[in-house]
């Protein structure tokens, strides 16, 4: 081990004196405060530079379109943490937090690593690509990330995402690749997938730039916004006794086999 007391801890993203606080170079009382949103706080954090105009409202309307969805897993456990643990608000959003992961929230991510590492390694057309890019999950028994949606035959999410960023004039090269993903998926199936929104997320984070291990970021920004409504919610209104009974009632035990 190397020796602490000289060691050096290195970081570019803040710093603080006894009256000012600097982040990612900006002064943030005089550069930040009143000047910029949480979105483009956001975009400052991960990538050390101010969005444009045009990435700050489409990673806000990406916000907007995946902060809420109803009663969903990860809010059905915020509320439920919530009954078991009334003064731990924290611990309820949180709860909802650990289950962003590859199934809901942060399967934009995975649609992102797929275009920036995976498809990145192909060589030719966008359709050609995007047919190896089907062969190569399909060969590994992998599901195609960003399509299929239990709800929607076709997410509204989707279509409004990719009409602003075409409004905005964002490039569409990652875009274009998706929805040849999503044709190919469906030719090589036989039957309708729904292209979803997180495959719009990944695809246009894509295009403005974000790495893709950043984009779950943003479904996180956006569950906090959720579950924190829903938490409030339930404090106000409760309902996770009338789950936990709705369970109790559907819930049906048999002795185990022995053998």
């Amino acid at each position: 081990m190397g020796d602490t007391a000289t060691a050096t801890i290195r970081t570019q993203m803040a710093t603080l004196t006894t009256d000012a606080i600097t982040v990612r170079g900006y002064d943030l009382v005089g550069d930040l405060m009143g000047r910029i949103d949480v979105t483009e706080l956001f975009f400052l954090e991960v990538t050390g530079r101010l969005p444009t105009p045009q990435e700050s409202r489409i990673i806000t309307a990406m916000i907007v379109a995946i902060a809420e969805h109803g009663m969903m897993p990860s809010v059905i456990a915020a509320r439920l943490t919530l009954l078991g643990a009334p003064e731990s608000f924290q611990g309820a959003v949180a709860s909802g937090l650990l289950g962003a992961g590859d199934t809901f929230v942060g399967p934009a991510s995975n649609v992102a690593r797929m275009l920036q590492v995976e498809a990145a390694g192909f060589d030719g057309s966008p359709q050609d690509n995007a047919a190896r890019v089907v062969e190569l999950y399909a060969a590994s028994k992998r599901r195609v990330p960003g399509l299929g949606q239990p709800h929607h035959p076709v997410d509204p999410r989707t279509r409004k995402l990719f009409e602003m960023q075409e409004e905005l004039g964002i490039p569409t090269a990652n875009a274009d690749l998706m929805r040849a993903i999503h044709r190919a998926a469906v030719d090589r199936l036989g039957k309708p997938l729904t292209l979803n929104a997180v495959a719009a997320i990944g695809s246009i984070c894509s295009d403005i730039g974000l790495d893709w291990r950043a984009v779950r970021g943003i479904g996180l920004v956006a569950r906090v916004v959720g579950l924190v409504g829903h938490v409030m919610e339930e404090m106000r209104a409760p309902q996770a006794n009338s789950i936990w009974e709705l369970v109790q009632k559907q819930t049906e035990y048999s002795d185990p086999v022995r053998t």
